[in-house]
């Protein structure tokens, strides 16, 4: 095929159904319309790293087998890394390649930690992407718990960035051009053996943007486009309407395909 498929994957940041305003509108599809392509965009709302890595393997692996000579640009969008997934037996199967995995983060409230160690509940109704009678008994709350007082940042990007490595090691075998970058930034961690070693073989690869310097939001933020939330988030990880996608498309991910050599 003479038009490339221009793959997407992410959170709300790059979900094309999120808001009205970016209906159809994200940097997904403009880069599609720009390069003339076809446009699969999987995001969702409220994903998790490993689900958003794990979908767009899959993805990328069967477009490959359908399409052995187009061209593949995948643009793949990383998010908070205090979510994570569970197996839900009772979840709704919404396509196959998700089956059921059900994103879930342990609390959206920001002040979690002061809770915690306070005795008081960190419990909301907005840590998972499906509510499911599992979800809902005793032991989704003592988990929670459990994942919010383990909860490590080191342990999270040390995992990222290895799963990280094996997913590019697939784009190259598959011949998949990619670009992958985080929605909202993330946190500056300090030194630790492991989580450098795998930070040198990230930083190697210039299709992948800094993580803890580089993010779509913090971009849309430094160039004064104003949030689409409701004003509750701070402007930094705030969602962005069509304007600050296009003009992210044209300035920063058609650029950079072009930089590595990609187009």
């Amino acid at each position: 095929m003479n038009h490339p498929l221009i793959y997407g994957n992410g959170c709300s940041y790059s979900d094309p159904h999120w808001h009205p305003d970016v209906n159809e509108k994200t940097h997904v599809e403009y880069v599609g319309e720009m390069l003339g392509g076809f446009v699969l965009n999987k995001a969702i709302s409220g994903s998790c790293n490993r689900r958003i890595l794990r979908t767009s393997l899959y993805d990328i692996i069967e477009q490959r087998r359908c399409n052995p000579e187009q061209k593949i640009i995948a643009l793949i969008s990383l998010t908070f890394e205090m979510r994570g997934d569970l197996w839900v037996d009772d979840a709704t199967v919404i396509a196959p390649e998700e089956s059921h995995f059900v994103s879930h983060h342990f609390t959206s409230k920001q002040n979690w930690k002061e809770l915690l160690l306070n005795g008081k509940s960190i419990d909301d109704r907005n840590s998972t992407i499906q509510d499911t009678p599992m979800l809902q008994s005793r032991f989704a709350s003592s988990l929670r718990e459990s994942r919010a007082f383990f909860f490590s940042p080191y342990a999270e990007r040390i995992n990222l960035l290895a799963d990280l490595v094996m997913f590019t090691a697939v784009c190259e075998k598959h011949n998949i051009q990619y670009l992958i970058f985080q929605g909202p930034k993330a946190e500056q961690l300090g030194e630790e053996h492991l989580l450098d070693f795998f930070k040198a073989e990230v930083s190697a690869d210039p299709r992948i943007f800094d993580l803890e310097t580089f993010g779509l939001c913090n971009w849309a933020n430094n160039n004064n486009y104003v949030p689409i939330d409701d004003g509750n988030s701070p402007r930094e990880i705030g969602h962005y309407g069509n304007d600050a996608h296009k003009a992210f498309a044209e300035q920063i991910l058609i650029p950079k395909l072009k930089e590595t050599q990609q187009l």
